[in-house]
């Protein structure tokens, strides 16, 4: 089995594409290691024995990392390269974490999504009334339209993206016609 798995591990380091590794050749080694670690734990056996058992165990455990590693590297880049992911390939766990860092990687994402969609209820066209409550310079609102410079009482019409900005910051407030001023400090 040792001399499989370090077969195994040469050829998925020297191939760029994602080898197979089957399932029951995992089990197989799981069992391997099984037998190893009980042989070793056996009290009829010499102390060279069991040093070599150690030792081959520690060398499993290495080739197995890195062959994982070299498989982690290569299924990121065909994920990140949003190539679809042949499942026969891959162990079950294998198959999970493509899963959950697909999802990981579409939720990411959406955030162009979210940057650069038009917003739907809010299109950049909605405007708003705001009062500014200190000088402003020019800005550039979200329909690419110059406003400005303000100057504190200022009054101005702006795109509702912009004046929300504004009054996060304490530079404006939104001024609601026929409200008495308690109603024109809204939330926006």
């Amino acid at each position: 089995m040792y001399e499989s798995l370090f077969e195994y591990w040469k050829q998925e380091r020297a191939s760029n594409k994602l080898l197979s590794l089957r399932e029951t050749f995992m089990q197989r080694l799981r069992t391997y290691i099984e037998q190893l670690t009980s042989e070793m734990r056996s009290e009829d056996l010499s102390e060279l024995h069991r040093l070599l058992i150690e030792a081959e165990l520690s060398n499993l455990r290495f080739i197995l990392n890195s062959l994982l590693r070299h498989r982690i590297k290569k299924i990121l880049a065909i994920v990140l390269q949003s190539e679809t992911i042949d499942h026969s390939l891959l162990t079950r766990q294998e198959q999970r974490f493509v899963e959950k860092i697909t999802r990981s990687l579409r939720s990411v994402m959406m955030l162009e999504d979210e940057l650069f969609a038009p917003m739907e209820s809010e299109s950049s066209s909605s405007l708003t009334l705001v009062r500014f409550l200190e000088d402003y310079p020019q800005i550039v609102g979200v329909d690419l339209k110059t406003f400005g410079p303000f100057r504190a009482d200022d009054l101005a019409v702006l795109p509702l993206e912009n004046a929300r900005g504004l009054i996060r910051r304490n530079g404006a407030e939104p001024v609601v016609i026929g409200a008495d001023q308690s109603e024109s400090t809204q939330d926006s």
